[in-house]
Order: C-alpha cells, then structure tokens, then sequence
C-alpha cells in the first residue's frame, strides 16, 4: 500500500474569446495570462522546489496521521486518533479496513470498547515537502524523509532515518544501536518523537472503578518533630503544598506524589504478594480460573494480569482469615499498577501485539514556586537507578543526582549531606518569579532537564543493568519547606522499536553501504520498513525530500441543513506545525 499520495493536481483551462468589447476582452486575456502564469509558476514550484503529499497510513503514528477517526472518549473526555489504515504487503481498500475496526480503547483512562461507528473517518496529514533538502546535504540521524519505493517507483513513503551511511545498526531492547553505541536524541528530538501515555488534566469526572495515576503517598516522617507532617493536596487537576513555614525544611520529610501506571483489566504481567500460610476453610480447588496460584515454597499469592474485581469479591468469601483478606485486597489493588508499556491508542486493540515494558520517560508539568527555603524533586527510575533532579530554592540551583537503587527509597533526604550532584545548573531568571514548565526524561540512557523548552545543562548519559526489571512506579515529585503548585501534569514514553516479524537488524547488525540509509515508522508494530522489506537499504538516490510543513490538516464537521445532517471535512488550524 503506498503511503504517501500527491494531491490532485492543479490545472487549469483557457476560455476562447467571445463577442465582447475591447475592455472586456483585454480583462479577459490578463486574468488568462495571470492565471497560466500563476499554473506555470506552481509546476515550477511543485518540480523543483516544495510539493504536498497525503499520508494514507499509519505508520508514523502519532506523529503523522494516515486515514483515521478523531475519537472524543466518552470517559475522560480526551480527544486521541484511531487509525483506519494500515501498512500490509498488500493493496487494500481503506473503506473496508475502517470498516472492520469498529471499537477502540481510550489511551489516556483505559477505556474500553468505545464505539467508532457514528465517528466519520478523517483524511491524512498533508505534508509540504522541500525537494531541495537533501540537494547539497544528507539526511541526519532523527530526520523525517519522503523517498520513492524502489519497487513501485510511482509511490512515496515517509519513515524516519535512524541509520546513516557505512554504519552498523542494530536494534535491541527498543532502542536503536549504531556501530555498538545506543544513539541518542537531543531535547527538540525528543519532543519530536515522545508519545503521551497520560494527561492528568483529563481524567474520568464520574466513574468509580477508575484510579487516578498520580496518587499522594501517605508520608511517614522518621526522626521528624513533627506529629503530623505535611501532604499534597489535589486542586482540580493541579497538585500544591504548603510548606513554607518550616523553621529547618532539610529536618522535615519529603512529601511525595507518585505515578502509578494503572489499568482497568487484562495484561500479561505477574504480581505477587506474601501470604504466610494458605487458610484452612480456602479450598485452593475451589480457586477461579483467572491466572491465580499459592507458592507454599515461597509464600506468595500471585496473579496473571490485573485481577477482575468479581474474582477478588469470590475470593473473599472464601475464607474470614484476615491475612487472607488483606492479601487478596493488596493483590488486586497492585496487579492494576503495570510499568508503562509500548500499546498505541491508534491501533486496534485486537491486533496489537503483546506489549513490551517502555523505560524510557518524560515527565511534563507546569511548576509555579510561591515562597518558602526548601526544595522540590522530581525523581525518575529504569529500575536499576534513582534519577533526582533537585530545585534548590535558596541557591537557586537545580541539580541531578544519581542513586543506583532499584526501588525509590527516602534517599532524598540527605543527598546533600551524602551525595554530590553529578551536573548542576542555575534557575533561569523567569522560573523565580513566574515559573515554568519543566520535563525531565531519561530517553536513551540519558537524563535532560528542560525549563520552557529550553535545556538547563547537557545531556548527563548514564549506564543501564540488562536485567533490571521495569518499575511500576516510575516517576514521582516530592516537596519539603516550599509553597508550590504543580499543574498540567502528563507523562510521554520514547518509541519502543520492536523486533516481531523483522529480519534485518534484529538478530545482528546490518551493515549500510556508502549511500544507504536505514528506516523506520514510529508506530513501530505496525510499520512495514527497513526491519521487513526484502531490501532494507533506502539509496540515496530515491530521496525526494524532507517534509516541514503539516499544512491543512482536517477534522470532521457536521452541517445540519433541516432534518438532513452532512459530514464535512474542515480545517484543523491546531494541527498546522512545521516538523522538528
């Protein structure tokens, strides 16, 4: 299928004189010749320097948008894209293929079975590309090009370069390996490719089973004065502390927030928790069919995937052991708490394949400090080490510090006395008297910091441990001595590469000739490239250019004229960007 498809093309017809007056003849022959003109200027135009494409499938998803709906959830509320095309070996028709995906699931609170039928189907992002780019330079590592199927020479794709002449890549893990080094993205690369797992600004107003992902952790306060220390309070969809009242703020606990990864059901991840001794009068004959299991060696209740409610409810009344009680609530609170995974709202649930575990994480919030000589973290983990960036409120510094723990502890509380900041960088003017917004991701081994778009020190990279497990609590901020308000929270994962049904760069590297390059979609499980088609390679010489412009994007409209109701394609002016 291609991917890629020019719009229809301009054209234009020159009227035969008829029997008017010499003015009317003379307005006639100029608006003729302006309008060839104007025909002739767009060709030149369209050959040499810029032409506009249509992208039909999904495979750069959710960068760029082939054939989709725009699902409104009826949940949370919050507007996500559901592919209708899809790239196959095959031609298809996208008629029927929007036709066979009929539900989708909310991306943002998990929601289920959201009915598509009555959602129109939306055109392809429309791409303006500059066929010049790449006439006197080469692509770079991250770059979005447009070049011509060497199969099929009349269709164009659109992939991202990962790859670049005479290198070896690989990919492992997700992540992709040049020459036996992870390649990296800088901060507007990044942001360029990140995809958002949760906006805590759109959460479900009236619906009980759902668990908010940012949850105030109750504070314990060990050697702590205080009889009852301080907490986050939820305002709305922002979250604020009061702390500034605090003699000696480094004496008092942190007060933490925590986000927890939460799903409604399914899942193929194992949860376990302690159970000393099996009771008596539970029959374990007697257990539902739903993945459960008692190690007696080890003494752990454990589950497959989150746990149904009308399971736990049954095992309840199994027994009135309190134990048994209690670990049958722990188990199905914890078995709904997953690490942050690889699915694409955009495609269909009952295609996708089993998801895989995404470390790589980037926390955004809007951050407004309103007094106090304290401090506020915020803390990221890939299982293996403890990143904490530190604003400083009375040296006005921000600084990382890097804790090779597997699990968050309470280590914050004395980095100052015990650990020294591996990078260290001052406020910007603006974020000390208006805030800002601030991320902080751990993309590709490395930890970047950024205040209003802007990064405040150079990308710090870091090691990993291969066998560090994924953890189900991967980013929380805490305060202590601070007034602050932490608003418009969301969570953004990097693209997870993966290697199901590929055959190049997989199992080994895959070495690139002197004018070869090496692509890939960015919704990776569906994406047909490099990792697929019989020749890997893209030469050079298919380039036609490199996009820069969405340019009229739409979105459905409805005209009601009477009883009668029209879906109408309008202009999207929000989706209109120039591409990073």
């Amino acid at each position: 299928m291609s991917e890629l498809s020019p719009p229809t093309p301009l054209s234009g017809t020159d009227a035969a004189p008829t029997s008017v007056d010499t003015d009317q003849r003379g307005t006639m022959r100029a608006l003729a010749e302006a309008f060839v003109s104007l025909f002739i200027a767009v060709l030149l135009f369209r050959a040499f320097a810029a032409e506009g494409y249509m992208i039909s499938t999904g495979s750069m998803a959710p960068c760029l948008l082939g054939f989709h709906k725009r699902v409104v959830c009826p949940t949370c509320q919050v507007t996500f894209p559901f592919g209708t095309a899809y790239d196959t070996d095959e031609e298809a028709d996208v008629d029927s293929l929007s036709a066979n995906r009929a539900h989708a699931v909310c991306p943002n609170c998990g929601q289920p079975g959201i009915d598509l039928t009555d959602v129109p189907r939306n055109h392809g992002d429309q791409l303006l590309v500059n066929k010049q780019a790449y006439l006197y330079q080469s692509p770079q590592r991250w770059d979005v090009i447009v070049f011509r199927n060497p199969f099929r020479p009349t269709e164009a794709y659109v992939k991202r370069t990962v790859a670049l002449p005479g290198e070896r890549v690989q990919i492992v893990d997700g992540d992709v390996i040049i020459d036996g080094q992870i390649a990296r993205k800088n901060y507007r690369q990044q942001v360029g490719t990140r995809i958002l797992v949760h906006d805590h600004d759109f959460r479900p107003a009236k619906d009980e089973d759902f668990r908010t992902h940012w949850q105030i952790v109750e504070p314990d306060a060990p050697g702590s004065d205080r009889s009852k220390p301080l907490t986050w309070k939820a305002v709305g969809s922002s979250f604020q502390f009061r702390g500034e009242d605090v003699r000696r703020p480094d004496k008092d606990p942190m007060a933490w927030v925590e986000y927890r990864h939460w799903v409604r059901s399914g899942g193929q991840h194992e949860t376990s928790v302690p159970l000393a001794t099996w009771p008596e009068d539970a029959d374990t004959k007697t257990l539902p069919p739903a993945g459960l299991q008692y190690n007696v060696k080890k003494r752990l209740f454990s589950v497959t995937g989150a746990l149904p409610e009308s399971v736990a409810r049954k095992l309840l009344d199994l027994s009135d052991d309190k134990e048994f009680q209690d670990a049958v609530v722990d188990l199905y609170e914890s078995s709904h708490v997953i690490p942050v995974n690889d699915e694409y709202g955009y495609n269909p649930p009952d295609e996708a394949p089993t998801p895989n575990p995404v470390k790589d994480l980037m926390v955004s919030a809007d951050i407004k400090l309103q007094g106090g000589s304290g401090e506020f973290v915020i803390e990221s983990t890939d299982g293996s080490s403890i990143f904490s960036v530190v604003f400083d409120v009375i040296r006005r510094e921000i600084n990382l510090y890097i804790d090779p723990q597997s699990t968050f502890g309470s280590h914050s509380m004395g980095i100052r006395s015990g650990t020294e900041a591996v990078a260290t960088a001052q406020w910007p003017g603006s974020f000390v008297s208006d805030g800002g917004k601030v991320e902080v991701s751990i993309f590709d081994q490395q930890v970047v910091v950024a205040i209003d778009g802007k990064p405040v020190f150079a990308p710090w990279p870091f090691e990993v441990q291969e066998d560090a497990a994924p953890s189900r609590h991967p980013v929380r901020f805490g305060a202590r001595g601070v007034n602050i308000k932490v608003s418009h929270l969301k969570l953004y994962r990097d693209i997870y590469y993966t290697d199901t049904r590929s055959r190049h760069a997989v199992s080994r590297p895959h070495e690139l000739g002197d004018d070869e390059y090496f692509v890939l979609g960015d919704n990776s499980p569906v994406s047909h490239d490099s990792r697929r088609w019989e020749k890997p390679a893209v030469q050079r010489a298919l380039l036609i250019g490199k996009p820069f412009l969405v340019h009229l994007p739409s979105k459905p409209g409805t005209l009601r004229v009477g009883n009668q109701e029209m879906h109408l394609r309008i202009p999207d002016w929000e989706r209109i960007r120039f591409l990073r």
